[in-house]
């Protein structure tokens, strides 16, 4: 995807936001290797609680939930988030635990880095200064991986993962998101560089 300051971009947005409003988000987004792993963790549990796993190419973790956005208001969106600067980090995946409520299995880390939530903090101070609507609700930093699974073997899902998985973060993105028959389709509409640091890995 091209970058978020160039015509290419702007162009891409045009293309991808027919219509007078769509249901955008902010998030990370697993390269390769990463996204991978998580989805032999995702087919692992679903055999182990049933439900429905996360398909591959919807692998992610949110960071903020804007909602229904007018697509003229798109570019100036862009420009805002221009000045969010931030971080790279590694999101160590080491923990699946599972909500109840809405009987969902996720995976999370038991450390989450600051600079996550640095970075959302950014975003969010970012967003109110723009006037732009966002979620309010504190950010919990997860991976849905299945949905819909069994109660009843939920516990069983209460401990570390064997090898935790290294998610090097270097960049967050615009999505956007429709619903297509029974699921929900993310499309990438803009992103923006973290700033590298050695200390994060590498991964394809």
């Amino acid at each position: 995807m091209p970058d978020y300051q160039n015509k290419e971009c702007g162009r891409l947005r045009q293309r991808q936001t027919s219509g007078r409003s769509v249901r955008v988000f902010f998030a990370i987004w697993p390269k390769y290797t990463v996204c991978r792993q998580l989805c032999v963790l995702s087919e692992k549990l679903e055999l182990v609680c049933g439900g429905r796993r996360t398909r591959a190419e919807s692998i992610h973790l949110t960071l903020i939930f804007l909602g229904e956005m007018g697509t003229s208001q798109l570019d100036a969106l862009c420009l805002a988030i221009n000045a969010v600067k931030g971080r790279a980090f590694n999101f160590i995946v080491d923990g699946v635990c599972y909500w109840k409520f809405n009987r969902v299995v996720y995976a999370g880390a038991g450390e989450v880095p600051l600079e996550l939530f640095d970075l959302v903090g950014s975003l969010k101070e970012t967003l109110s200064a723009n006037g732009f609507p966002f979620d309010h609700r504190t950010f919990t930093p997860h991976i849905t991986l299945v949905r819909k699974v069994r109660p009843h073997v939920l516990p069983k899902l209460l401990k570390s993962l064997a090898e935790p998985i290294v998610w090097p973060v270097s960049e967050w993105i615009l999505v956007k998101s429709e619903q297509a028959s029974d699921r929900s389709v993310y499309t990438p509409i803009g992103r923006w560089p973290l700033v590298s640091d050695s200390k994060v890995n590498a991964v394809f």
